[in-house]
């Protein structure tokens, strides 16, 4: 669905990240081993943070996850978007001028942009909460 909302033939993610869908993948998780296809498909194109990433990863808190701060600095140098739903990174984000999509933005452009529709949107959301016991605290915002 990432793919259709961002009208992508190609999808993005740094090298710390691809490290954690492999180690989730190892662990039986279904989302990491059909990322780990997408990534031999070559529909996922993982990123190495460069020399030139160094000055801004050194100044991110190490609050932050290895993958949000190599995607956050990926993010930056190449003027791309991050998903992420954490809302710490959604702040560092805005802090530090880089764009920032989370879930209930993806969620809201799949129906507004017509890829899917409102009733498919809310059976995923039923579908997250149950599955991956993530809870909305509201979902006004995505289908207003």
């Amino acid at each position: 669905m990432l793919f259709a909302v961002f009208n992508q033939e190609l999808l993005h993610i740094a090298l710390a990240v691809e490290n954690e869908i492999k180690i989730g993948a190892a662990k039986g998780f279904r989302f990491a081993q059909d990322i780990t296809v997408l990534l031999t498909e070559k529909q996922i194109q993982t990123h190495r943070p460069l020399p030139i990433d160094d000055v801004f990863l050194k100044s991110l808190p190490h609050t932050l996850a290895a993958g949000e701060r190599e995607s956050m600095a990926i993010c930056k140098r190449l003027d791309a978007i991050f998903a992420s739903n954490e809302r710490r990174v959604k702040h560092h984000c805005q802090t530090n001028s880089i764009g920032c999509i989370n879930l209930a933005e993806i969620l809201r452009a799949l129906w507004k942009l017509e890829i899917l529709s409102q009733v498919d949107v809310r059976e995923i959301i039923v579908e997250i909460e149950v599955k991956d016991s993530l809870k909305f605290r509201t979902t006004d915002p995505i289908f207003k």
